[in-house]
């Protein structure tokens, strides 16, 4: 045998058309691998990662499973080779330098590929050593074909001394990040923690170079190159013109108007300052989009940043910040808009998911993205999410509404961003009108963090619009009376409810009425949802129409909508505020008019399945009563920085201990698992004890995971037949094609719900591993498990 393959390209009738060896795999997922890391200075770490990553590949018995189809699929253990491999070369525990460390994480990343693996697990297991130890996988093998047919032992052993020269800089740092007054244990928690992400950046490299690498030989094509150097310079230089011109015809006559052309020429000159982590803290329409783009493109331009990521909590901001920015940029070819799963993989740790070659990377120089994305490449298990973790060197992040990162997770948030902008190069923007006081957790974000637009009362009274008011208690029932006797006074009302199930309630009840009525949630897809809305504002245009749009959260941080008058049902202060933003907007009431926003304690609300809402319903309480009693010290206004501030102390305090380190039942936190790990009570040789895999499996942005589904709505029906079809099937870029135009048509579904429909035959196998919606979706509200009187697209 001259080589060993490491992958077969087969026509539609399995016979075998191209062959790629384990060498040209390796070397080119090393020069991928090197790439990706070349932002942070860690190329060679990368290269050698990539490089090994496939050693165990180099074997007759992987040959037959492969070219003889000997054995069931993803049975033959080709990963343990490349760990082994480092482990038993360069691990050392009395090297007087960082070599025993830089094995561990060069072979966490060689290993993982396929899928994390626990370092030490729930049952003591140690992953080094039973990958050590392992029989049956002819790892001596292995081990002289690698050297004969990939990288012989002395390059081998100079690029890891070349590793080793790069890496120890950044173990360096991460010993000094966690600061002096820290106790023992925290500084061992942190540098713990900080160093699992380093295996998890260099993983990504691994998971980008070997991804790429099969995609290109797969299809036959190259990947785009992004620009970069001069080219990627010239560029932010073109936007941020483009975008200052946008800008300087904006009018200046209002006050209104000037104080936001104030508010982005500071974000102009913070810019220029180095990069770290910044706090961008505006009034709620004081045209903080707009502000921090030009920001992002200023400062990517001076400090030559690789990219820029937009974060948003929620698809509504998503959409409407998306169009402000694709407005300036004006060339969607340098945009990926990221907010959906479609492609549903599976996770082998021997076996590549040709679905995954579907999936998003975030290669593109403008990223624009959810929240729940960005949380998930930092932590989640899935490769997937795992391999777009480079993406994030070198970038601008800007995360809008910073306030809504759940506050189970605000310690592993917090070091993720310190982690981001000390060791990966990142500038953090956290954007919000209600900035949390994370330095009152446990694991803050290194402080001072500095504001990018200093705090002006002048400024803030001049978006000072609305009245916040709290009117007590009432029944579900007694809200939609109320709402009615409101309009009477006032031409548009907007109602935000806790639950959708609320919302659907209150729109029954308020139906027939002689007035324009709306339902927006996130039971609509994107596409429903921007109809909706469009209709919506629509309506408030028109003179003499009253209108009355009742909502879950979706419309309440930074929808540009503005209502005369908000009913908000009662929650933390932080949305409280979110929601009285959609109310008076642009000052519609006059000038010095408060437009009312009424706070409603709902009775016999039932939130156990809610407790960060009951929790900050009590915080909000909290504030509410001591601001009765001395208004004076919140400067007689509910959203006052001052009254804010009261809030989130007072909700902290409401948080069970350990409440940020994202607390798991019977079970280590998981800051713990990626950590010290709590399981972990046993000496161990090795550095790492992190229980990655469990960790990761165990991460969910919210409680419950979902999966998307493409529904039967607009276009989305059409879609849906396609992604049937048989092109579907046999041509991955139409494949590929459809499933990003299916994006607006989707809607996120629980676990349960999935299941439901599954045993009602409510969902539709889509190629790519894509699920789509039969029937159950209303025309009004969306998606509804009870509706079935729709016509089915197939019996």
């Amino acid at each position: 045998m001259m080589d060993f393959l490491a992958h077969i390209k087969k026509d539609l009738s399995g016979q075998s058309i191209a062959v790629q060896t384990v060498s040209q795999h390796c070397l080119n997922t090393a020069k991928y691998a090197a790439q990706a890391l070349k932002p942070v200075h860690l190329s060679a770490a990368g290269y050698l990662a990539g490089l090994v990553h496939d050693a165990g590949k180099c074997t007759a018995t992987f040959q037959n499973y492969m070219i003889n189809q000997i054995g069931q699929k993803g049975s033959v253990n080709h990963t343990f080779a490349g760990v082994r491999l480092l482990l038993e070369r360069y691990f050392s525990t009395d090297a007087g330098d960082f070599s025993g460390v830089v094995s561990e994480l060069l072979a966490l990343a060689s290993g993982g590929h396929h899928g994390l693996f626990d370092c030490v697990d729930e049952r003591q297991k140690n992953g080094f050593q039973y990958r050590l130890a392992k029989e049956d996988i002819c790892y001596e093998e292995a081990e002289e074909n690698f050297f004969r047919f990939c990288a012989g032992q002395e390059e081998l052993d100079q690029r890891f001394r070349v590793a080793l020269e790069e890496l120890t800089p950044a173990l360096e740092h991460i010993c000094s990040m966690t600061g002096d007054e820290a106790s023992d244990e925290r500084y061992e928690q942190e540098t713990a923690f900080f160093s699992g992400l380093l295996s998890r950046l260099l993983l990504s490299a691994v998971i980008e170079g070997d991804r790429r690498d099969t995609a290109e030989f797969v299809n036959g094509t190259q990947f785009p190159a992004p620009p970069r150097g001069e080219a990627l310079e010239r560029l932010w230089s073109d936007l941020l013109t483009k975008t200052e011109e946008k800008l300087n015809a904006l009018p200046s006559k209002t006050p209104v108007d000037q104080a936001r052309r104030k508010i982005s020429n500071q974000c102009r000159q913070a810019a220029e300052q180095p990069g770290g982590v910044f706090r961008l803290h505006v009034p709620t329409g004081g045209g903080k989009t707009l502000s921090s783009l030009r920001f992002a493109l200023a400062h990517a331009r001076r400090h030559r940043k690789q990219r820029i990521i937009f974060t948003s909590p929620l698809l509504s901001i998503l959409e409407q910040n998306a169009a402000v920015i694709r407005g300036c940029i004006q060339n969607d070819s340098l945009i990926l808009e990221h907010h959906s799963n479609l492609v549903r993989t599976e996770e082998n740790s021997q076996q590549l998911d040709e679905q995954e070659l579907l999936t998003e990377t975030w290669e593109s120089p403008i990223i624009i993205t959810t929240l729940v994305q960005l949380l998930n490449t930092l932590f989640s298990g899935k490769t997937t999410a795992i391999r777009r973790f480079h993406a994030l060197c070198g970038s601008v992040i800007v995360i809008d509404e910073v306030q809504t990162v759940p506050g189970k997770m605000l310690s592993l948030f917090s070091l993720a961003v310190n982690f981001l902008s000390e060791i990966c190069g990142a500038t953090i923007v956290l954007c919000s009108a209600t900035q949390p006081c994370t330095e009152q957790i446990e694991h803050p974000i290194h402080s001072p963090i500095p504001e990018i637009v200093p705090h002006d009362p002048v400024i803030w009274e001049v978006f000072r619009r609305t009245d916040i008011q709290s009117i007590g208690s009432m029944p579900l029932e007694q809200v939609s009376e109320f709402a009615l006797k409101t309009l009477g006074s006032a031409d548009s009302l907007l109602i935000v409810c806790n639950k959708k199930s609320q919302a659907e309630h209150l729109y029954s009840l308020l139906k027939g009425g002689d007035f324009a009525l709306f339902s927006l949630s996130a039971a609509m897809c994107v596409a429903h949802r921007r109809e909706a809305l469009d209709k919506l504002l629509s309506a408030l245009e028109q003179r003499g129409q009253k209108t009355i749009c009742v909502s879950t959260q979706v419309i309440e941080a930074g929808v540009d909508i503005s209502f005369a008058c908000v009913i908000r049902l009662s929650a933390g202060m932080d949305s409280v505020i979110q929601a009285a933003g959609r109310c008076n907007r642009s000052g519609e009431a006059g000038p010095g008019v408060l437009a009312p926003v009424y706070l409603v304690q709902c009775q016999n609300e039932s939130l156990a399945k809610l407790p960060d809402i009951q929790r900050g319903q009590g915080a909000t309480q909290e504030l509410i009563t001591e601001f009765s009693v001395h208004p004076e010290r919140y400067h007689n206004t509910l959203d006052s920085d001052e009254a804010v501030g009261h809030y989130y102390r007072a909700l902290y305090r409401r948080e069970p201990r350990g409440h940020h380190d994202y607390s798991l039942k019977d079970r280590p936190s998981l800051f713990s698992l990626l950590s010290l790990n709590g399981y972990c009570t046993q000496d161990q040789p090795y550095f790492f004890r992190q229980a990655f895999r469990l960790a990761g499996s165990l991460f969910q942005v919210f409680d419950e995971n979902t999966t998307d589904v493409v529904v039967p709505y607009g276009q989305g029906e059409q879609l849906i037949q396609e992604l049937c079809g048989e092109q579907a099937g046999r041509d991955p870029g139409y494949l590929r094609s459809l499933l990003e135009a299916a994006k607006p048509y989707t809607v996120s579904l629980y676990q349960y719900q999935i299941d439901r429909l599954n045993a009602e035959h409510g969902l539709i196998p889509l190629q790519g591993g894509a699920l789509g919606l039969n029937g159950h979706y209303h025309a009004e509200t969306g998606f509804s498990m009870g509706e079935s009187d729709l016509e089915f697209l197939w019996r």
